[in-house]
């Protein structure tokens, strides 16, 4: 049978907290174990470099966690089998039988050296479509020698947490960098450059950021009526009501009152009866009227249990403004990779869209000056090309 509404709504309030509250993962993960009587659950995540992040889990020693970051992910039969259902069928939601039957796995290296002398055999995972900045990955579950096999009641419980858990993370790598510099969400909300705002139980705007606040104030597709974003084009309010509905039901627990309907192509596993999962909001766009471009519009649930944020928000909003011009990123980059100053420069420079050359004019130095000092950026960037470079740069917060 599929699990209680009450599960749900209990493990998406500890999800949506955990997305803005790192110190939260831990609660999240420990009662999806208690949910599923697994002994350990993760978030895996691979970047598009192939670089492994397994730091979101319980249960794990920490010994494990590191030799399979560092060591064991290469040679992983299961998650590679997992990633190729993924780009065949867009996602995949099953036990670790769905791709690898158990005459293969217990012969496989990632079984004998890294499974098995942890004491753990069986596996369910949900290996996720859309990632932000093309991560790779998902969340699994493991159970110990001498355990029940997962079965569907497993497999059904993550095909319903399946399009949260991509909200949620999503949500997390968006603000991970302000998380680490600012205490609260208030306050990460009043300092990110990010265009963001908080809606409380009502729908109503708590509190927004300066560039939301910009936006709002232009009133071109999109502004603020009594305190509720309205939409200019009535189809587009319809479609933004409904996602903002979703979101804030979600985040205040009430998630069963707006369910959507949950397809199980992608998790055979989980039988062929139809399912709901509450809402994890969504994304569109908001027409503008020329020569502004569409305003792009995000809506994630959003929960926590934090007494400093007394008024409650039960959803965020981020907006994507293509005609914004970025601010400059340099104290983000001098604080997380010691750039230069002249190293600071040439990367918003590039941010920016111009080419090395157009970089090495604006700076008054040769091209090969300026190919030096690039190398130097990639080296403490840990990034290999210039693309790569604007990808991670536009991804940090102006300050």
């Amino acid at each position: 049978m599929p699990p209680s509404g009450a599960t749900v709504s209990r493990l998406l309030g500890l999800l949506y907290e955990a997305s803005a509250s790192p110190g939260h993962w831990s609660g999240f993960l420990s009662s999806l174990c208690k949910s599923t009587a697994s002994g350990s659950s993760y978030f895996l995540l691979l970047d598009s470099q192939g670089q492994c992040n397994l730091n979101l889990n319980h249960g794990f020693d920490p010994h494990w966690t590191r030799a399979y970051m560092t060591h064991f992910h290469k040679h992983d039969l299961v998650l590679s089998r997992y990633l190729a259902a993924k780009r065949l069928h867009g996602e995949w939601i099953g036990t670790r039988q769905s791709v690898v039957p158990d005459r293969d796995y217990l012969r496989s290296y990632i079984h004998n050296e890294f499974t098995k002398p942890q004491g753990k055999l069986f596996s369910c995972a949900a290996a996720l479509r859309g990632l932000d900045s093309g991560v790779d990955g998902g969340l699994g579950l493991m159970r110990s020698y001498g355990e029940k096999p997962f079965g569907k009641e497993t497999v059904t419980l993550l095909t319903m947490l399946a399009p949260h858990l991509k909200q949620a993370l999503n949500t997390h790598r968006m603000l991970s960098v302000s998380r680490n510099r600012i205490a609260a969400l208030r306050q990460s909300v009043e300092a990110l450059d990010l265009a963001v705002l908080s809606l409380d139980r009502t729908g109503r705007v708590a509190r927004m950021s300066a560039a939301a606040q910009a936006i709002l104030d232009a009133r071109c597709g999109i502004a603020l009526d009594d305190g509720f974003l309205r939409a200019s084009v009535a189809a587009e309010q319809s479609r933004l009501s409904a996602m903002i509905a979703g979101a804030v039901a979600t985040g205040a627990g009430k998630g069963e009152e707006v369910a959507v309907r949950r397809t199980t192509n992608t998790a055979p596993q989980a039988g062929s009866d139809p399912l709901w999962t509450p809402s994890p909001g969504g994304a569109m766009v908001i027409s503008r009227w020329p020569p502004s471009r569409p305003l792009g519009v995000v809506v994630t649930p959003f929960h926590s249990s934090d007494v400093l944020l007394d008024d409650q928000p039960a959803a965020l909003v981020f907006f994507s403004d293509p005609e914004a011009r970025p601010g400059s990123r340099a104290v983000v980059l001098r604080a997380l990779y010691r750039l230069t100053p002249v190293e600071c420069r040439m990367t918003d420079l590039l941010a920016d869209g111009c080419e090395l050359s157009a970089v090495a004019g604006q700076m008054t130095m040769t091209i090969e000056t300026a190919r030096f000092h690039l190398k130097s950026v990639f080296r403490k960037t840990k990034v290999n090309r210039q693309a790569e470079l604007v990808r991670l740069v536009m991804g940090l917060p102006s300050v």
